[in-house]
């Protein structure tokens, strides 16, 4: 075949040739030769599904039993609060290391909540029941929703939002008591539930289903025993634990299969490893 003049020669994919083609040139007949579908597609089993369910069923257990300490105002005593204490203090020192920071910051905290208690106990008391318990739940919903559930540190600012709605709810709550006692109990228990467990749960279980299923399984049981009279709070539980074990993971199963991410010469360019270091020397 003849070329003829003024006739552009084929385009070919390359940078250290001149071409008289634009640099935001694509060839009609190869534009979609490089589409791919679904890359690094990872389709979860149920079994996976369910074990991932089972934390936010952790959360909504552990804020159950927050809230219901409040509700039947259970008297704390001195012996409990202490044991409290020393429980919150062993499980910081398990998560961020037994370091003399950590040790300071354990007793500054005590000493700032022991300072603190009455204050916090008046600190709503002009402000309407209905006000507070409604910013209670909103603080709680909150706190639901950024929560962290995977096993990795997640978003920074997502973690902090969560345990400060989480922390603004235990204040909110433990103004409403009338034992001092109580109050602090109530903080105590608030920077367990909410700040200490989630990181024990994360480092402990770290993807091994039995131990998350094993713990889920006890969770379960004790609340199902300490609330057996409590037909409205048992009924919660086991709706929570049916929709969050069996129905949500079954939806996600379904609708997994209806994801459909399209890859193409439109992306940006991924460097790979080698590609990288080459282009740091």
């Amino acid at each position: 075949m003849v070329k003829k003049k003024g006739d552009k020669p084929k385009f070919e994919k390359i940078l250290y040739r001149a071409q008289p083609y634009p640099d935001n040139y694509t060839c009609k007949e190869t534009f979609l030769n490089s589409l791919i579908k679904n890359k690094n597609l990872h389709i979860f089993t149920f079994r996976e599904c369910a074990f991932y369910g089972q934390l936010p069923l952790q959360q909504i257990c552990g804020t159950i039993v927050f809230i219901l300490l409040h509700v039947l105002q259970i008297p704390v005593n001195n012996f409990e609060l202490l044991a409290m204490e020393v429980l919150t203090a062993s499980g910081y020192l398990f998560v961020f290391g037994r370091s003399r920071e950590a040790v300071k910051t354990c007793i500054l905290f005590g000493g700032f909540l022991f300072g603190l208690s009455p204050i916090i106990q008046t600190l709503t008391r002009t402000i309407s029941s209905d006000t507070i318990y409604t910013v209670i739940v909103i603080c709680l919903f909150v706190n639901f929703i950024l929560q962290n559930y995977s096993f990795s540190k997640g978003d920074y600012m997502s973690n902090c939002v969560s345990l400060n709605a989480a922390i603004f709810a235990a204040v909110c709550l433990a103004s409403r008591d009338d034992n001092l006692s109580n109050v602090r109990a109530t903080i105590i228990l608030s920077i367990l539930i909410y700040g200490l467990l989630p990181n024990i749960r994360r480092r402990s279980q770290g993807g091994i289903f039995q131990a998350g299923l094993s713990v889920t399984m006890v969770t379960l049981t004790c609340m199902l025993a300490w609330c057996t009279g409590y037909p409205c709070v048992i009924a919660c539980v086991l709706t929570s634990a049916l929709l969050c074990l069996i129905v949500v993971p079954l939806i996600f199963i379904k609708v997994q299969k209806q994801k459909d991410n399209i890859y193409g010469p439109w992306d940006e360019v991924e460097l790979k490893d080698h590609e990288r270091d080459m282009t740091a020397e």
